[in-house]
């Protein structure tokens, strides 16, 4: 099944590192089985943020030369994939149940960009067959393959902010993706604003509803994680934290995002998984 994370505005919404909380929760928690992957050409942070570097560095183009996006696309060129090369392509995070398939190392946007033009569809089709999940990072706004992405999506984030005039402008700049079955979730989300989830679900009643959508809120202790390349030690050791605890915040809101949409996501494919036996935290 294959989840795309897209935002209408690039950094304003906290789109990767939403991608980043609900996957490993997915995985972690829910015990889904998940690939996380981006098609962005560089300056993406999906990969350091777990494990320290990114694919498109230069200094790390040796560890990258036998992983990762372009590994996979030379073995799909070359015959169909299976489970063995999928693997040898990806980086395993946690117990055979996360992993990782880093980014691009090409130094040629319209190379990779054609490349992935013709290839991206076929190839995720072949890669979903593996996973109960991808969840898969794309290029903000108008990118033609982000769109094309989320075309072929069995659910699309719409990674949205409090900005209310971000928020307006969705809805009139891309009124098609508005009546597609979306999820929204609301990145660095601060529940002191006036414009806290309740005020933006009554505004947009007609697209956002309790059902559909979702707050991961700012943590600082997050974000620093994400800089030390250690939000998979930082997700399992507060996952379980008491109320007490000032991470429990954000915990309890990004588990309830993450079954919240796990649930759309399978409603929508047309069947239940059995990962939201926990819901400790969905109601909220």
């Amino acid at each position: 099944m294959k989840i795309v994370f897209w935002s209408p505005i690039h950094g304003q919404a906290g789109t990767t590192s939403n991608l980043l909380v609900t996957a490993l929760i997915s995985g972690i928690l829910l015990k889904q089985n998940c690939l996380l992957m981006q098609t962005h050409f560089n300056h993406n942070n999906l990969e350091a943020p777990l494990i320290g570097c990114n694919s498109y560095s230069t200094a790390n183009s040796e560890f990258f030369r036998d992983v990762g996006l372009d590994a996979l696309i030379r073995n799909f060129k070359a015959s169909r994939l299976n489970k063995d090369i999928l693997e040898n392509c990806c980086i395993s995070l946690f117990a055979n149940r996360i992993s990782l398939l880093p980014g691009t190392s090409k130094s040629n946007r319209e190379s990779f960009e054609n490349e992935m033009d013709i290839l991206a569809i076929k190839l995720l089709r072949e890669i979903e067959e593996y996973y109960d999940y991808v969840f898969l990072d794309v290029c903000s706004g108008k990118h033609p393959l982000s769109l094309k992405l989320i075309e072929e999506s069995d659910l699309t984030i719409i990674n949205l902010s409090q900005n209310m005039e971000i928020v307006s402008s969705f809805f009139t700049t891309y009124p098609e993706l508005a009546l597609k079955q979306v999820f929204y979730l609301i990145g660095n989300y601060d529940r002191n604003s006036k414009y806290n989830i309740h005020n933006i679900r009554r505004s947009y009643f007609k697209y956002i509803t309790r059902k559909n959508s979702a707050v991961i809120p700012y943590n600082t202790a997050f974000m620093d994680a994400q800089c030390d390349g250690k939000v998979i030690e930082f997700i399992r050791k507060y996952l379980d934290c008491g109320k007490k605890n000032t991470n429990y915040y954000f915990i309890s809101k990004s588990i309830a995002a993450s079954e919240k949409l796990l649930k759309v996501a399978s409603l929508e494919k047309g069947h239940q998984n059995g990962a939201y036996k926990y819901g400790r935290f969905i109601k909220q």
